[in-house]
């Protein structure tokens, strides 16, 4: 007697990846059998998630409310890591940026792994694939997809026109940051101002499996993984928490930067000593599992408005932000992509690799080191009063870098995540400098500068100034910095997967999702993980020409 017949694939994780991935093997390959698993529920038919308003779900039933070990240069503070927990998975609760980051980005990834295929070129079809861009623009078209998976909006596209839309731009062109070609930060180059452009159909959210539909795929959701079964060196399927195992010619991890370390090191592949001292059999030791781990810092700044019977920000009244519209994406126009000054970067290279050549990937080729928005709202802890707008700023290209481990054999405990934020000095001079810049930006001689009286700092804290000591504006960035959910890069492609995706030293084992980037990029970073899973799904299922 036989048991049942193994799936072609499982494929553990509903977030981004593992539905495009589930979604696009069907269509490629139609007659394979295919099972996704994911940890939380299905809220497909949860119609509330859909609107902007909806990041109130970050801290909440669809979030696995994560928090980092206490950081050692944020003064011992743990960081709230927000995850996507539903079938979804960050397309559920993220806030619908559309950012692609820098071609140098993805050329550097490229050359680290020896592999065209992840270079800019080698991912523009991807990208492509899964946009239907705004514009048709015949230039835009260069760079876009018209007829992908998901709509992409912009506020011109949507008609939000707020009172400070050519305030904000006229300022950033004040103190030399320019407009970039059709103001598109998706392009390849994202070193200047551009609109923001978010992943929304008609301002609502588009969650993974709505536009890459699962038919035909066998969805299990609220059903933890406990590990990967291996035979050998070859994955033969997984085993459920509660013990039921289940077999495939092929497993693919999908269950991004912070559980697919876990897993791994739950089925024995892993640095040996991580995984001898929670007892578990060691199948295949590789000590890069867990390392290379990064995210992106972001420090939210408040900014008094002189006059706010002026209508200018949310809160205040003015009838313009009840028209249907402003409802439809977070409330700011622009994007700033800005470097820092050269001498004082490679000053800071120089300190933390004990030397600096002409040719360091930083600023070898154009790409920003810091994104700054400026919100038409304020931020915590003054929140929504009408008499504040404020400025969101996230370091784009960190180059500290910590680890994710477990803490025990029990997948139900979270994985050990510990960023190790801000412990370089080329982080610290970027926050320093970038810092400066957006104070600059707000009160100096410039058309924001005209309507802001200046800073509402944190209790405890004097207003920022373009003056300010580098002591006094990392004591800032310590206590005030928090994550943007972007962790990357702890299963890294060429130390821990081929350019293939497949797992080193384990047949038909693979990793689809944020884990594998062998760099930080320099973005937002859903779009890499949509494009990502397009290419893989193309090379899992022998599709490339």
């Amino acid at each position: 007697m036989t048991g049942p017949k193994p799936w072609d694939y499982i494929i553990v994780g509903g977030g981004i990846a593992g539905c495009v991935v589930a979604s696009r093997l069907k269509r490629y390959r139609p007659s394979s059998r295919i099972l996704l698993i994911e940890a939380g529920p299905d809220v497909s038919g949860n119609k509330d998630i859909l609107h902007f308003s909806a990041l109130n779900f970050i801290g909440g039933q669809f979030d696995w409310g994560y928090k980092t070990a206490p950081q050692k240069h944020f003064d011992g503070r743990e960081i709230d890591i927000p995850s996507g927990r539903a079938l979804g998975g960050g397309s559920v609760i993220n806030a619908c940026g559309w950012l692609r980051g820098a071609e140098a980005d993805y050329d550097d990834w490229a050359e680290i792994v020896n592999d065209i295929r992840w270079g800019y070129e080698g991912q523009l079809p991807y990208f492509k694939m899964t946009e239907r861009w705004f514009s048709d623009d015949p230039e835009a078209l260069d760079a876009h997809g018209r007829d992908g998976a998901m709509q992409i909006e912009s506020p011109s596209y949507t008609k939000r026109v707020y009172p400070l839309t050519e305030t904000t731009e006229k300022a950033w062109a004040e103190i030399g940051v320019k407009v970039l070609p059709r103001a598109d930060l998706n392009a390849g180059n994202n070193l200047g101002l551009a609109e923001l452009n978010e992943n929304r159909s008609k301002g609502a959210r588009q969650i993974a499996p709505s536009v890459y539909p699962l038919d035909g795929v066998t969805v299990y959701t609220d059903t933890l993984v406990q590990s990967i079964v291996l035979d050998g060196p070859r994955a033969t399927g997984i085993i459920l928490a509660d013990g039921t195992e289940i077999s495939s010619q092929e497993v693919i991890v999908a269950s991004g930067a912070y559980r697919t370390p876990q897993l791994l090191m739950l089925s024995g592949i892993g640095p040996r000593e991580t995984l001898e001292k929670h007892g578990i059999e060691v199948k295949v030791e590789n000590p890069h599992v867990g390392k290379n781990f990064n995210d992106h810092v972001m420090v939210h700044l408040n900014w008094k408005l002189k006059d706010p019977s002026k209508g200018h920000a949310f809160g205040s009244g003015n009838p313009l932000f009840s028209q249907p519209e402003f409802a439809m994406g977070v409330p700011f126009t622009w994007i700033a992509g800005t470097t820092i000054d050269r001498g004082a970067l490679e000053a800071a290279i120089a300190q933390d690799e004990g030397s600096c050549t002409p040719d360091h990937c930083l600023f070898e080729k154009d790409r920003a080191l810091m994104e700054t928005l400026v919100m038409y709202l304020g931020s915590a802890p003054v929140g929504v009063d009408g008499k504040h707008i404020s400025t969101a700023l996230m370091a784009s290209k960190p180059t500290s870098r910590g680890t994710v481990t477990i803490t025990s054999k029990d997948p139900k405990d979270p994985p050990l995540l510990d960023p190790n934020y801000f412990a370089t000095e080329v982080d610290k001079t970027v926050w320093r400098y970038s810092l400066r810049q957006a104070t600059q930006l707000m009160t100096g001689n410039t058309a924001l500068g005209h309507v802001i009286s200046g800073e509402t700092p944190y209790t405890g804290f004097e207003p920022i100034g373009t003056d300010s000591t580098d002591e006094y504006l990392d004591r800032r960035v310590r206590a005030q910095a928090g994550s943007t959910f972007h962790g990357s890069s702890s299963c890294s492609m060429g130390k821990v997967v081929d350019g293939e995706l497949r797992v080193k030293r384990v047949q038909n084992l693979r990793i689809v999702d944020a884990s594998v980037f062998p760099i930080s990029i320099g973005a937002h970073i859903q779009a890499a993980v949509y494009a990502l899973a397009e290419q893989a799904a193309v090379i899992i299922a022998g599709q490339a020409s």
